[in-house]
């Protein structure tokens, strides 16, 4: 069991790093670095420089009829390192779907959970070659972050799940309160992030689709949807300060108080980064940690939902 653990642990770790390496790959438009899949350039190793490409390589390579952008090898293998994270975390969830067989006799539904989640990365990796194929389509990309997000939870509960299994003795306790504003927090949260994809949609349409917006003029392009992103951060602001109050106050979980005044830095350092992309023209730089900030936020939330919720055994 202990070895499982550790496998889940590092597919866990190797989720955050995909989804930080994916929000470079964006944040810098690296996403057609690598124009075809899952070669890269016709190559498994990509070119270090144009010489080692043909003449006529932006019509060799183009998608969807249209011609690529010039060779740049920073993009190239930003979004390469991107596709070697991502095989290397399928790799984790490969070993994982195999070791639970080994531990069927501590809960027989293990594997059928952990076929669930390899199911699940091998769709993802097919929307990524969709990514690419189809120009970027920004929709696509979207799903591909739910995705990204929905196997963070998966491997979350299943972490959980099995410390359970092996503390049967312990039965937690439940702070229903706690519980119910983590749960808000983290549907809240999760619906902010889905948000802003929705608004860096928008962003790329205007300026990459429609060539109609530039950095500066971004701001008085986007609909609706980015003031209701902007605004919804002080929603999620004040149901934090609620629930470290509540813990605080209470006194009955100083370890969920902790965990939630981590999620709360992680909330303060997307805000910060918000304010940036807000004030400051939509720099490339401030885009990875904006969304990471994020992802981190709901991860830490809803492990923390698990822990408040007691044991999962009784699920």
């Amino acid at each position: 069991m202990k070895g499982f653990q550790r496998i889940i642990f590092w597919s866990i770790v190797g989720t955050y790093l995909v989804i930080l390496a994916g929000s470079i790959v964006r944040g810098t438009g690296s996403g057609l670095g690598c124009p075809d899949w899952p070669h890269c350039f016709g190559k498994w190793v990509p070119p270090m420089d144009i010489s080692e490409l043909p003449a006529n390589y932006k019509e060799v390579y183009k998608i969807a009829g249209k011609t690529i952008a010039d060779f740049d090898p920073f993009k190239t293998w930003t979004e390469y390192i991107n596709r070697l994270l991502g095989v290397v975390l399928g790799i984790f969830i490969v070993i994982l779907f195999g070791m639970s067989f080994k531990i069927k006799q501590y809960e027989r539904n293990i594997p059928w959970f952990c076929g669930g989640l390899l199911f699940l990365i091998m769709i993802q990796g097919g929307v990524g070659a969709l990514v690419v194929s189809t120009h970027l389509k920004p929709f696509l990309i979207t799903i591909h972050m739910f995705l990204a997000i929905l196997l963070l939870f998966g491997l979350l509960y299943l972490r959980k799940y099995c410390k359970d299994l092996e503390d049967t003795a312990i039965v937690q306790k439940v702070d229903s309160k706690g519980l119910l504003i983590s749960r808000i927090l983290v549907w809240t949260t999760f619906a902010q992030v889905l948000m802003g994809t929705q608004v860096r949609q928008q962003v790329d349409h205007y300026m990459r689709d429609l060539n109609s917006a530039t950095h500066e003029t971004i701001i008085g392009e986007l609909g609706a949807i980015f003031y209701i992103h902007r605004s919804f951060s002080l929603v999620i602001l004040g149901l934090f300060l609620y629930l470290l109050a509540y813990f605080h106050r209470t006194r009955f979980n100083r370890a969920a108080f902790f965990t939630a005044l981590l999620a709360f830095m992680c909330v303060m350092g997307n805000i910060v980064t918000g304010i940036t992309l807000n004030y400051f023209h939509f720099p490339a730089n401030a885009q990875p940690p904006h969304l990471f900030f994020g992802v981190m936020t709901l991860g830490l939330l809803y492990s923390l939902s698990l822990h408040l919720r007691g044991t999962l055994l009784e699920d």
